[in-house]
């Protein structure tokens, strides 16, 4: 038995999460075109801890070969990222054989699994599809008939907060549990049997921060039990307010709706930090500071432009939600601002040449156009009429770009360039908000849309209730624009905890964030470096033909040895530049403090901001967790990932310590890879998977004779 990769042949359009299925399928051949049909998931557990507003997933499913007599050659496993969830653990169990993943680079995850493979010993890759950045996949290989697989997947989320409840809601989607049989056209149109076997076991452990205790657990969606006051890890502990436990069992292994959770928490908007240390590597810790922010500064008087998608795919239901958006938003626009509508599929249309005031005879002309919206615009292009959108701008006042799709397009990457361009390096006040529309529409799109535009995302699925979210959404695209926001750490050590206690003074250490992106370059110290030996330009003891010896690369990071040496900055902060703050919006910053970091305790964060109206200022106090761990540190490193994948991250405001350059100019041919090798040091260093990291997982343990193999196929 071994496991194989096989690149895709072909490059298909980034669509939803939910256009995928959590499963095992092989392919073959139907009436020209090629059928998946699942294997059977005969067992189902899924156990969540929640911290805070973070969740720490391990889900183990277990699939059955449903043949006696006829083995598997190849069989796809797919996991779905929903809502934007991060794999941090991989191992999978076939009959007696176990393998675990660890992340490598990539080049050298595939390497180290086709040499397995070769050797015909259990192997495994899971890596992210290159056409849908939200879906990662593995190959299995030579399941015999009868066989049962175990895939066991650790993943970890940031909770939304819900507005319905005002507390956080926690899902588990129908396309973890899905169906056994076949998917023909698509996953809507699947009548397969139900899966056989034990059923679903979902347990969710709760625990809120300092200074807030849980005041109902509860789900909208299926009848759970639940425990108040102690955890599953902890049943008999002595009961307190911050803890409770919910747990779901089901007799079939399969969700007819999407499990959904919701905790209602006293103060779960208020600011928080919480400070982790992580178990394993020294002097490492991790602070994650979040809040829903709560405070009013005069509306102002932008250019609203609200791009509209009008492909295919908006066909029927999709077009009446955007028609049912776009009144809300246009009957809520103020006096004063410049408005406009733009249609767009493969082609694109605006409703006035440039944007006009906003008036009573405006608004009739545009609610008149919004009526005469058919879907009747082909394929989905958006970067062009994102294009068209801020080239025509207005150059004196802000500009608001209010995006409506379902989320399905070719290239993710182009419009989130072009946006991150215009936005982050121009530095014109533009801001781009996106409204995902339908059930199938892509996170990894909207959110990214959003965080590339100062923005942020909301999706609103069918027969669900958007008007608060609309207007929110329009409120926020009204406040002003803030875009210096810094984060400070105040540390407290005990020495000085003591003399503050015998001198009334209050001893503390306050460190910017910013002051750490002066990096030292070219680590090696020249003082002590030897002066090099002549060459001779004829030397006969010279084998000119002989290889250079291989290097010993168990992380695949000695790819990068041949670029200029950078020191890690001692606070890494992710996102790098503090995200425009919006109220009933979670905003949540991550810090990680190396071993360079002050070594005291984190006292308190400070953010600061400046608007013309008066300085900003919020001061939060930390939590230290008692247990070390990594859910913070991985967390915090995703971000920091997905930052670098994104062209933003602290390398892109790094400065030589020495000369004050910034790097990016000072190595302009080796700066892509710069940026390449520092995400791949966090994902091996953290155990991240990403664009340039994948987990490989080989089997462990003596070495076996290749079996034979005397079934059918």
């Amino acid at each position: 038995m071994s496991f194989g990769f096989h690149p895709h042949s072909h490059y298909t359009p980034a669509t939803g999460w939910r256009n995928y299925v959590c499963g095992l399928y092989y392919t073959f051949p139907n009436a020209g075109q090629l059928e998946k049909l699942y294997l059977p998931q005969v067992n189902l557990q899924a156990h969540t801890s929640i911290l805070a507003t973070t969740s720490r997933t391990v889900l183990t499913q277990t699939f059955a070969n449903p043949s006696d007599v006829k083995g598997i050659k190849e069989v796809r496993y797919t996991f779905p990222l929903y809502d934007g969830v991060s794999v941090v653990g991989f191992t999978c169990h076939v009959g007696d054989r176990i393998i675990a993943g660890e992340v490598k680079e990539k080049e050298k995850a595939r390497a180290v699994f086709k040499e397995a493979v070769a050797r015909g010993e259990t192997a495994g890759l899971f890596e992210q599809l290159p056409d849908a950045s939200d879906v990662f996949t593995t190959t299995v290989g030579n399941v015999p008939p009868g066989a049962k697989a175990t895939i066991q997947i650790t993943y970890l989320g940031e909770l939304k907060h819900d507005m319905d409840v005002d507390g956080i809601r926690f899902t588990i989607p129908t396309i973890i549990c899905p169906r056994y049989g076949k998917y023909p056209l698509g996953l809507t149109d699947n009548t397969a049997t139900t899966a056989f076997g034990n059923g679903i076991s979902i347990t969710v452990d709760a625990e809120m921060s300092e200074g807030s205790f849980i005041q109902q657990i509860r789900s909208p969606s299926h009848p759970i039990a639940i425990n108040m006051g102690t955890t599953s890890f902890a049943p008999n502990a002595e009961p307190t307010m911050t803890k409770a436990s919910a747990s779901l069992s089901l007799g079939s292994a399969q969700l007819d709706t999407d499990f959904i959770l919701q905790i209602v928490a006293k103060d779960t908007g208020v600011p928080r930090a919480i400070a982790e240390t992580h178990p394993t590597i020294a002097h490492h810790r991790a602070l994650m500071a979040t809040l829903v922010p709560k405070f009013a500064l005069p509306s102002e008087k932008p250019e609203v432009v609200f791009v509209c998608d009008q492909s295919g795919s908006m066909a029927g239901s999709r077009t009446e939600l955007v028609q049912q958006a776009l009144r809300v938003f246009l009957k809520s626009l103020p006096v004063g601002v410049k408005f406009n509508i733009c249609v767009f599929g493969t082609r694109y249309s605006f409703l006035w040449p440039k944007s006009v005031t906003y008036s009573q005879q405006t608004l009739d002309e545009a609610v008149q156009h919004v009526e005469t919206f058919n879907a009747g615009y082909g394929g989905t292009e958006m970067l062009q009429p994102m294009k068209a959108t801020i080239s025509q701008r207005f150059p004196d006042i802000p500009l608001e770009v209010m995006m409506l799709t379902d989320g399905e397009i070719w290239d993710q990457s182009n419009l989130f360039d072009y946006i991150n361009q215009q936005v982050h390096e121009s530095q014109a006040p533009i801001r781009v908000f996106s409204l995902g529309i339908g059930n199938g529409v892509s996170h990894a799109l909207i959110e990214g849309i959003a965080k590339a535009g100062n923005g942020f995302s909301q999706s609103v699925g069918e027969g669900e209730k958007m008007d608060s979210k609309v207007v929110r959404m329009l409120k926020g695209a009204l406040s002003p624009h803030v875009t210096d926001y810094s984060l400070e750490v105040k540390y407290a050590d005990k020495r000085s905890e003591k003399r503050a206690e015998e001198t009334d003074d209050d001893f503390e250490i306050v460190e910017k964030v910013a002051d750490s992106l002066s990096v030292k370059l070219g680590l090696e110290d020249k003082s002590e470096k030897e002066q090099p030996k002549t060459i001779s330009l004829f030397d006969t003891s010279v084998d000119l033909d002989q290889e250079e010896p291989a290097v010993q690369d168990e992380s695949g990071e000695a790819r990068y040895s041949h670029l200029p040496k950078l020191a890690t900055p001692k606070v890494i902060q992710a996102p790098q530049s503090v995200p425009p703050l919006f109220a009933f919006n979670r905003t949540t910053v991550y810090l990680l403090l190396g071993p360079d970091a002050p070594q005291m305790t984190p006292k308190s964060v400070v953010l600061r901001g400046t608007s013309e109206h008066g300085p900003l200022e919020l001061e939060i106090p930390v939590q230290i967790l008692d247990i070390p761990g990594e859910t913070i540190h991985q967390l915090a490193a995703k971000k920091a990932i997905a930052e670098l994948e994104q062209g933003r991250g602290w390398l892109q405001d790094a400065k030589d310590g020495d000369s004050g350059q910034s790097v990016r100019t000072k190595y302009p041919s080796r700066f892509d890879d710069m940026v390449e090798r520092e995400a791949v040091r966090l994902g091996v260093q953290f155990q991240v998977g990403g664009k340039w990291c994948s987990f490989v997982a080989v089997e462990k343990g003596p070495r076996r004779e290749k079996e034979k193999e005397a079934y059918e196929w």
